[in-house]
This record gives structure tokens, C-alpha cells and sequence, in this order.
């Protein structure tokens, strides 16, 4: 992690000024009432929450540190509640639903909040965010914090969001996903680069994630490279599993300067010669690492394919030159559809070199498909004939939800553009619908009926 540019630490200042000389921390400080220190929250929270999402975005290695600088009286405890939250959401889950390694950084801010002068309104904001904190920690953990906290009011209120209910794993499990959901829309993610293997393994799974959450969204990762660099330097770390991940994770997504793509394309071609089972570990970890975000958003498949060498007689090789033959010529050509068919065959449908080749097919269907202006359906019809006949190679019902789920999408598209259900455009694309839906079994009569019924206004009163 790095420490806080003077630049950010600047306008922390400024804002702890704009909070000590206002008339609202005066009205409150006078009346000691919760409405006036719910006033003072709705006046400067919205301003330090400008300043992490600034920091978040552009320096994310900065932000633990800049977590700290809130715990400070100047701010009256504004925004801890949600660095709390934070601070509980980066810990590293295992399978029972446990933090992997203790969380000080969330240790730190409950202690801050014990001893704040404002805690009894604090309180009012992170219990929840106490109980599923504790629930993911162990109880030698929550008994050594509460150790540390003097105050025997405090000590009772944290002893008392020791929810008995979470012991049960599936409903700790279900109070974690429903907690996790509130953050959705936030940005706090971040990782420690490891710099030994120790911390390779304490750090592998959450480094991963948080290469993955800064791909999937508009950030600046230009800071990050750096480290990148340093990170894929590390030899020693060649065969190991986390490594591996995350080198496909780079590969995969991310934007890499000229130094790191060099250094990726030595770390594959040294683990095709040094790593036994190296093809099915690329071919499982591929698989991991794509959902059904990820696939709409890059191809996957075509940015790793500059990262692996097509001259050694191996599966990898067979993979990519089938899909530099795709990328050559188009999904459409009847060369790459014989080779697709070809390789297809010679391996079992449920084998994950197939599964990512389904994969990156529909994302490049979806590429082309969500690239389609309302005025284009001539062409998304003659493209539906090239995704009939891989319907048809493929015989997966995934793939052909997901070319139903594409399909849907264009077509709401396209009912939205043409609303004249008398016109020429509407009639055509009723008719190609109705009959192609039915024919894939996309839709049954009924379903289709209702994709084209006419929503009545409610009439103002």
C-alpha cells in the first residue's frame, strides 16, 4: 500500500476546516440532539465520500491509508460507517464463510469508534456491519477486541450484535451476500502486491478480485501498472496456482504496458515448458474468470491469444489457431465454421476446451449483436443463420439460452424503434420473430403473443 499524496491530504485539511468553523457542528455541539448531527452528516459525508471515490478510482493504493487519516476528531466521526463497511467487505472469505487472515484494518476503525465522542450516534449506523463482521471472524478474534474496549456501555452494545444465528453457516452465508449487496454500487476494493511467496498465498485471492472488479469498470489502472510489472517479475512465483490466476486475469483483461506484455509472454511460454498440467489449469481458470458480465464486455479469448505462443504441438496451440482462424476470417465464413465444427467433434462437449469455445463464441455473437442499430435487423436476421448452425454444432443449452438472451435484448430494441405495428419494419420483424423463437423453442405462442401485445395507457384522471 502506498502512503496519502500531499494533494488528497490537502483537501482532507480543507474539509476538516469547512466542518470545525461551521454553523452546524455549533448547532449540534450546543444541542447534542440526533437530528443535528444527522444535519452535519447530510452536509459533509457527500464530500468525503467525493474525495475516497476520487482516490478509489485513480490511486486505489492509497486508499487504506486514506481510511486512516478519517480517524481523526476533526471529522466527528462522519463516514466511518461506511469505511467500516469497507474495511469488512475486502476481508478474503474461505468455504465456511470465515476471513482467511484477521482484519486489522476493521479492528482499527471499531476501536476508533469505541472511544469517538460521537459513537452514540455512530451507533445507529454500523450494527449491522458489526454483526456480519463478527459472524465472519472467529470468537477468539471478537473476544481480543472486546478486550481492548474500557467503556462497559460500548462493550455491551458490540456484545450485543453477537448474532448466536450466524454460527449456522447458511445463514451466516445468507446475512454476508444480503450485506454485500447494499456496496454494490461502491467503489473501495484493494490488494497488497505480494512480494514473497508467504504473501503470495495471503494475498493471491483478494489481488485477483480486485484485478478483476478494476477491469470490469471505467477506471484509470495507470497506477497500478507499476506494481504489475513488479509483481509478474517475481520467478520464484512462476508454478504457483495464484500466480498463474492472476497472470490470466492480466492477460484476459487487463491493459498492459509494453514491459509487462513481454513479461507475460515470457511467464506462458516458461509454463508450458516447466508446469506439467498447465493446459488444463489455463483452460479451468478461463473458465472461472468469465461471467456473464465479464463476456459482453472483451474478448477474452483474443487478448490472451497475443500472450501464447502457436508453435508448440499442444492443446493451447490447436485452441488459439482455431481462434485466429475465426478472428481472420468471421464466425460467418464456412471455413471457420468446418474447423469449429472439426475441432468441436474431436472432443467431448463437456471438456472445458469446448466450454471456452462456446464461450468465446457467444462473445463474439454478442460483440457484433449489441454493436446493431434498430435500422440493421436485415443483418441481425441473416446473422441469426450462423448462430443456428453452432446451435446446432454445440447442442448446449447454455449456449442457445445464451444466443436467446441476445436475440431478446435486439428485438426489445427493435420494438421500441418501430412502433408503427402496421408498417412494413414491424410486420417483418413479427414474422421473422414468431416464426425463429418457435422454432428454437425461445419462446412458446403464448410468450410470443405477449412480447407483441400492445400495452394499454392508463388513461389521466
Amino acid at each position: 500500500m502506498e502512503a496519502l499524496d500531499k494533494i488528497y491530504k490537502d483537501k482532507l485539511d480543507e474539509i476538516k476546516v469547512m466542518i470545525q468553523e461551521s454553523d452546524l457542528l455549533e448547532t449540534y455541539l450546543d444541542s447534542e440532539e440526533e437530528e443535528d448531527y444527522k444535519a452535519l452528516q447530510d452536509a459533509f459525508e457527500p464530500v468525503i465520500e467525493d474525495l475516497h471515490n476520487e482516490i478509489s478510482t485513480s490511486n486505489p493504493m492509497q486508499l487504506i491509508d486514506f481510511e486512516k487519516h478519517l480517524l481523526v476528531d476533526e471529522l466527528e466521526g462522519l463516514f466511518l460507517p461506511r469505511i467500516l463497511g469497507y474495511s469488512v467487505l475486502r476481508g478474503d472469505v474461505d468455504d465456511k464463510c470465515k476471513y482467511k487472515f484477521s482484519q486489522d484494518h476493521y479492528k482499527d476503525i471499531l476501536l476508533y469508534i469505541s472511544n469517538s465522542p460521537n459513537f452514540d450516534y455512530i451507533k445507529l449506523r454500523i450494527g449491522q456491519t458489526i454483526e456480519v463482521g463478527f459472524a465472519l471472524s472467529t470468537g477468539i478474534w471478537v473476544t481480543d477486541l472486546l478486550d481492548f474496549i474500557a467503556n462497559k456501555e460500548v462493550k455491551r452494545f458490540f456484545k450485543s450484535h453477537m448474532i448466536t444465528d450466524y454460527m449456522d453457516l447458511d445463514k451466516r452465508v445468507i446475512a454476508y451476500e444480503a450485506y454485500k449487496r447494499q456496496f454494490a454500487k461502491f467503489s473501495f476494493l484493494v490488494s497488497d502486491f505480494p512480494e514473497n511467496l508467504i504473501e503470495l498465498k495471503k494475498h493471491g485471492s483478494t489481488l485477483r478480485k480486485f484485478l478483476l472488479y478494476r477491469t470490469k469498470s471505467q477506471f484509470d489502472n495507470s497506477t497500478l501498472l507499476p506494481y504489475v510489472y513488479k509483481f509478474l517479475k517475481k520467478k520464484e512465483f512462476l508454478t504457483e496456482p495464484e500466480f498463474i490466476q492472476i497472470c490470466m486475469v492480466l492477460g484476459m483483461y487487463f491493459e498492459l504496458d509494453d514491459n509487462s506484455q513481454k513479461e507475460l509472454l515470457r511467464i506462458f511460454n516458461a509454463l508450458r515448458k516447466e508446469h506439467e498440467d498447465f493446459e488444463n489449469k489455463f483452460f479451468t481458470y478461463y473458465l472461472e474468470f468469465v461471467d456473464d458480465k465479464t463476456q459482453y464486455a472483451t474478448d477474452a479469448v483474443y487478448n490472451l491469444s497475443k500472450f501464447v505462443a502457436k508453435g508448440q504441438d499442444d492443446e493451447l496451440s490447436k485452441f488459439f489457431i482455431l481462434m485466429s482462424e475465426v478472428y481472420e476470417k468471421g464466425y460467418v465464413h464456412e471455413d471457420s465454421v468446418n474447423a469449429i465444427r472439426a475441432y468441436y467433434s474431436q472432443r467431448m462437449g463437456l471438456s472445458n476446451q469446448n466450454r471456452c469455445l462456446r464461450h468465446a463464441l457467444t462473445n463474439r455473437f454478442a460483440v457484433v449483436i449489441n454493436g446493431l442499430d434498430a435500422n440493421a435487423y436485415p443483418e441481425y436476421f441473416e446473422l441469426f443463420k450462423s448462430f443456428s448452425l453452432y446451435m446446432d454444432i454445440f447442442s448446449n443449452e447454455k449456449f442457445n439460452q445464451n444466443i436467446k438472451y441476445l436475440s431478446l435484448n435486439y428485438v426489445k430494441k427493435l420494438l421500441k424503434f418501430f412502433t408503427d405495428k402496421r408498417g412494413k419494419d414491424y410486420q417483418d420483424i413479427k414474422k421473422f420473430v414468431t416464426a425463429t423463437f418457435l422454432e428454437f423453442k425461445f419462446f412458446d405462442d403464448k410468450e410470443l403473443t405477449d412480447l407483441f401485445k400492445t400495452r394499454r395507457r392508463n388513461k389521466k384522471s
